[in-house]
């Protein structure tokens, strides 16, 4: 730069040939030429422009045209943000400094923003007169671009220590720890503080702590990181399930000094497996036979009681169709339960037969369930079987008695029947009427009972089938479902028989526009008690009667003996009224809350 100055032609600039320049001027250039630190000389009120050769690569293109000429030709850019500082150093003498400040320039033919270190001073001549800015400059763009990203870094990194998913603690070789995140101390259940005058070895499991301390010692020694499962100590006392990935960090000189360590909490998952254990364990040692399939039939597990039932081996069984199961005479039965599964249908439990290998059909008791996998997508069907032999063989037993006891009740009916009509004659035919009536309204009890295998009979069946000698439309029937007793049943046929006979003799069932309400209800206080009401009406004029028929004794007596309760009939001129309470045996079922009333018209 020396050689360019002393070469350039200054008769043509507003400085002047050299040999005119003040002393000041070449005072300052001369200690600027030498320097190897970046200085650039404004002189005059154009600020024409003298640097050195540290100064000439800051400026690119503008070098060596901005020589000797004024700063606003070459800086024209950033003329608008140079020009107020090198003013307001020519007009104050103040220097003017700055850190890192940013500029605006075009150097190499593109834009560019940079950064540099300033100090602007005055050169002042031999009056004290500012006659130039004397301009110190460093750039520092690349520096401040580095702490840019380093700072860019290191927010990122601080938001991927706070924010993660994961726990991350930082501790040094004693295991003692350095830094924690959020995460960690929810997952340990501490605050920050507590954990940082804690070590690892304080918040692992005792049965753990031998296994993890001599993997960190290794860690130390080798630098090689680890990743184990182990239990921590929560603040509370209790346990949690983590997967703890440590790594070694390294020194300057390479040698470990810390480790940092992402603690995952996976407390479900080790709670899920071990459900998955004892379920295969549940399966494993299953009595009823246990398979699954895919949704091409295939067999795909199969445990040991599909085994004991089936006759094939699981090697023999997984990897075939299941219809290997399936009897001849039902061909559509697997590809309707595999197509109800695919569409998400429930596939109710249901009584079938299936085929051993040794050809023998067995019955079994067949229960469906649908397979999905982690997106909750089914994938396929679990099975689970039953053998109902014995219990096929009690039903047909049972049916067997069933039927030889209805046969025998009929027979002994028949003959209290043919008893009866020899005793009463041909003289009391209404008497014996009635009474042949009366047995053939207990035989229809018996029926009703019968088909319910002598379980009892629901209270609305016991009504239907007093009623059915009548036209239907003369009854309104309504009330809870109620389990009655085999005993109680047959009582209250024949009482509601005796009521219809005598409705229809000489009450409501004896003209077309009468009706007869049967209604019963559960009340619950005191105690839960049954109310039922026989109400006639449209019938004619009702009379009291003078004495009580064996009918009124039939329903009173017995039917309150039977139910341990009250039984009251009522003779209003509207029509007769029967009123039955009894309260709950312990034999008694119901499936109605107090006060619910479910129509059974």
């Amino acid at each position: 730069m020396g050689a360019l100055i002393r070469a350039h032609d200054w008769a043509n600039t507003p400085l002047g040939p050299i040999c005119e320049w003040p002393d000041c001027l070449r005072s300052a250039v001369s200690l600027m030429l030498p320097a190897e630190i970046q200085i650039v000389i404004f002189w005059g009120p154009d600020f024409v422009a003298l640097y050195n050769d540290a100064y000439a690569p800051t400026i690119g293109d503008k070098h060596p045209r901005a020589l000797g000429r004024p700063a606003r030709e070459n800086w024209s850019e950033l003329w608008s943000d140079l020009e107020p500082l090198l003013q307001h150093v020519l007009r104050t003498g103040e220097t003017v400094s700055a850190k890192d400040r940013p500029f605006y320039i075009e150097r190499h033919g593109y834009p560019e923003n940079v950064h540099f270190d300033i100090s602007y001073s005055a050169v002042r001549n031999e009056a004290g007169a500012v006659q130039g800015v004397f301009c110190i400059v460093n750039e520092t763009t690349g520096e401040v671009l580095a702490k840019a990203a380093l700072r860019e870094n290191e927010e990122r990194l601080r938001a991927i220590f706070s924010q993660a998913t994961g726990g991350i603690a930082l501790t040094d070789t004693d295991g003692r720890f350095v830094l924690v995140n959020q995460r960690f101390c929810e997952i340990l259940g501490y605050t920050e503080a507590d954990l940082l005058h804690m070590r690892m070895q304080e918040i692992t499991h005792p049965d753990d702590l031998t296994k993890n301390s001599a993997l960190f010692r290794q860690m130390l020694e080798e630098g090689t990181g680890f990743v184990v499962e182990t239990r921590y100590v929560r603040n509370d006392g209790s346990y949690i399930w983590v997967s703890s990935s440590i790594g070694a960090i390294r020194d300057t000189a390479g040698k470990v000094h810390q480790a940092v360590a992402t603690v995952i909490d996976i407390e479900e998952r080790k709670r899920a497996e071990e459900v998955e254990r004892r379920l295969a364990a549940i399966i494993a040692s299953s009595d009823d036979a246990i398979l699954s399939t895919d949704l091409n039939m295939t067999i795909t597990s199969w445990n040991v009681g599909a085994e004991r039932l089936y006759g094939y081996s699981a090697s023999e069984a997984v990897g075939r169709p299941v219809t290997i199961l399936v009897p001849d005479d039902r061909p559509d039965e697997e590809p309707m339960i595999i197509e109800q599964i695919r569409r998400g249908q429930r596939v109710e439990p249901h009584d079938t037969k299936r085929r051993r290998k040794d050809g023998s059909l067995v019955d079994v008791s067949l229960t469906v369930s649908p397979i999905r996998d982690e997106h909750d997508r089914i994938i396929g069907a679990s099975k689970i079987a039953r053998d109902i032999t014995e219990r096929k063989e009690a039903e047909r037993l049972q049916r067997v008695l069933m039927g030889e006891l209805k046969h025998r009740v009929k027979n002994v009916l028949a003959t209290v029947q043919a008893i009866a009509r020899q005793t009463f004659g041909n003289d009391n035919k209404e008497a014996r009427e009635a009474f042949d009536a009366r047995l053939l309204s207990m035989s229809r009890a018996h029926d009703l009972l019968t088909r319910d295998s002598w379980d009892g009979a629901e209270l609305s069946a016991v009504v239907t089938e007093a009623i059915a000698p009548y036209q239907r439309e003369h009854f309104e029937v309504s009330g809870p479902e109620v389990r009655l007793p085999p005993r109680v049943a047959l009582a209250l046929s024949l009482a509601l028989h005796e009521l219809g006979t005598n409705a229809g003799k000489y009450g409501a069932l004896s003209v077309p526009t009468g009706k007869v309400t049967v209604s019963w209800r559960i009340s619950p206080a005191p105690s839960p008690h049954l109310e039922l009401r026989w109400q006639e009406q449209g019938g004619p004029t009702v009379v009291p009667p003078t004495r009580r028929g064996f009918g009124s004794r039939l329903i009173e007596r017995v039917l309150a003996m039977e139910l341990n309760g009250k039984v009251q009939i009522a003779y209003p001129p509207a029509g007769v009224v029967c009123d039955v309470s009894a309260p709950f045996d312990v034999g008694w079922d119901t499936t109605a809350e107090p006060d619910l009333q479910v129509s059974t018209a």
